[in-house]
Parts: structure tokens; C-alpha cells; sequence
């Protein structure tokens, strides 16, 4: 290693503060739990589902429940639910649920605080208001990761502006809280941005477009904060994230292998410790 990467760019330490949008579940929890392994601290996640500690009292039964198969024979089973309807519903609830608790209960037993905040994203107000309070409380915010995002993929034509809004805006509103209520001392922000900003994808105009203002609104927000500010063009993911055993097919044909969880781990890590572009594609190369 050259010695321009001996140390790290950033400083964190018991007292910093890292607020992570959508960090609850998916993809953006294994990297922030990996993240607060190296960097034990406090953590603001913030995600649509209701705070899991309070949620998951009256079914303790189903906790450590980690398939929806698992959840769904429970929930045949007690009879409580009727409707196949009804069934999903509450079975994709509790899938959630459990995946915020081991989440919040892996960075606290690595020594974090974990605080979890209920908000919807495109509420450009509640999100300005956590923000003041997390300055107000703590007198700080060392850095952000925005990793929420939505997918409701369809061909152009078969889209509705109602689900291109709920999709661009998932990942383009957080954006302009970001740039009013930050300071100039955070550390750094990381977006969370996608290979399909940079080659598209089949059913991804929205998501694609959203991605892309991502890209160019970390090279804006870079010359307002004194730390660095990261877009990330991940690839697809093997065994976490968004991609659909649809998508993996896609993927292939066109010759994009997988990101192996490991080794993506550790990439983020040190695209966080020594990173010094505004837009990074990351992305899995196949063996030839």
C-alpha cells in the first residue's frame, strides 16, 4: 500500500455521528454493519417500516425467523390471518421486521448505537427536522449514507408518472435536505447510486434517471462540504440487494457477473477510508 493510503481520510470515533437512509435492510445493512465494525459509533437509520423493537413484541414466536417461507407456515399455521392476501402481507411485514433487528442487534453487539427512525424519504420536511435534531442533540453529524432506493420496473410505456415519482423521488428528495441542512465539517457523504445511471437497464428509465442526478449532485455537494462526497455506481449484487432471479438472467446474458458480498464489503469500506473521485462504478468482471 502507497503511503498517500496509510491513513485514512476520515475519523470516526465513539462520539461521531453517521446517519444512514434505508440502512434497515438489504444490501446498505451489510455494508454499514461492516462499516461499524471498523468504525464503532453512532448510527441513525432511517427506513419507511415502524421501529422493529416496538413491532415485533406481540410475535416474539417468529424473531429469529429468517425466510418468508419460515414466517408464512407460522402464520398458516396459527390461524390468525385467512386470506392468502391478508397472509403476504403480514408475512412480508415481519420479513422486514426481523431484518432491521438482527441488523440494529449485529452493530450493537460490534459496540454502536443503533437509533431507528421511522420516515418516509420523500418527506423533504420530516427528514429536515431529523437533521436539526440530530445537530441540536449531538452538535454534530460526521457523515451520511444514502443507500434507500425503490424499484417498480416496467417497460416506458407501461409506466405511470405516479410510480416513476415514487421511484425518482425515493432517491432524488433526500438530495436537496442533504445540501440546505449539512454543515460544512461532515466528514463525508456516500450515495448510493447504480450501474443502470451509467448503461441503463431493461424496465429502469426511472430508476435510472434518478441514479444519474445522484452522479451529478455528489460533484455539486463536493464543493460545499470540506469531507468527500461519493456516488457509487454499484453493480448487481450476489445474494443481497435488489436484483430478481429476473434480473440475475438479464445480467448474465449481457455479460455482468455478480458482486460477491466480501468482497464488495471491503471495497466500500476503503472507498469511505480513501476514495478521492466524485463517481465510482463498481462492478464484478467475470474470469475468463
Amino acid at each position: 500500500m502507497s503511503t498517500s493510503l496509510e491513513e485514512a481520510h476520515i475519523q470516526l470515533d465513539q462520539e461521531s455521528v453517521v446517519l444512514v437512509l434505508g440502512g434497515g435492510q438489504g444490501i446498505t445493512s451489510e455494508l454499514v454493519k461492516h462499516m461499524s465494525g471498523a468504525y464503532p459509533c453512532t448510527y441513525i437509520l432511517v427506513g419507511r417500516s415502524a421501529d422493529p423493537r416496538d413491532v415485533i413484541a406481540d410475535l416474539k414466536e417468529v424473531e429469529a425467523m429468517k425466510t418468508k417461507e419460515e414466517i408464512r407456515s407460522y402464520l398458516i399455521k396459527t390461524g390468525t390471518f385467512t386470506s392468502p392476501s391478508e397472509i403476504e402481507k403480514e408475512t412480508v411485514r415481519i420479513f422486514k421486521n426481523n431484518q432491521i433487528l438482527r441488523t440494529i442487534r449485529d452493530m450493537e453487539q460490534l459496540g454502536s448505537t443503533v437509533v431507528y427512525q421511522s420516515l418516509d424519504l420523500c418527506d423533504e420536511e420530516g427528514l429536515s427536522d431529523l437533521i436539526k435534531n440530530i445537530y441540536d442533540k449531538y452538535a454534530r453529524l460526521d457523515g451520511v449514507i444514502h443507500g434507500a432506493g425503490l424499484l417498480e420496473d416496467k417497460l416506458f410505456r407501461q409506466k405511470t408518472s405516479s410510480s416513476f415519482e415514487r421511484v425518482f423521488d425515493t432517491k432524488v428528495k433526500p438530495l436537496r435536505v442533504l445540501a440546505e441542512q449539512l454543515r460544512a465539517d461532515c466528514q463525508f457523504v456516500v450515495l448510493f447510486s447504480s450501474i443502470a445511471s451509467v448503461y441503463g437497464n431493461k424496465g429502469q428509465t426511472d430508476y435510472a434517471a434518478a441514479n444519474s442526478v445522484l452522479d451529478d449532485y455528489a460533484k455539486a455537494l463536493n464543493k460545499k462540504l470540506k469531507g468527500k462526497v461519493i456516488s457509487i455506481n454499484w453493480g448487481p449484487w450476489k445474494g443481497a440487494g435488489m436484483v430478481s432471479s429476473t434480473l440475475e438472467t438479464e445480467y448474465e446474458r449481457r455479460g455482468i457477473s455478480l458482486i460477491p458480498l466480501n468482497q464488495g464489503k471491503e471495497i466500500f469500506l476503503n472507498e469511505i477510508k480513501y476514495g478521492t473521485e466524485s463517481q465510482v462504478l463498481i462492478m464484478s468482471g467475470n474470469n475468463w
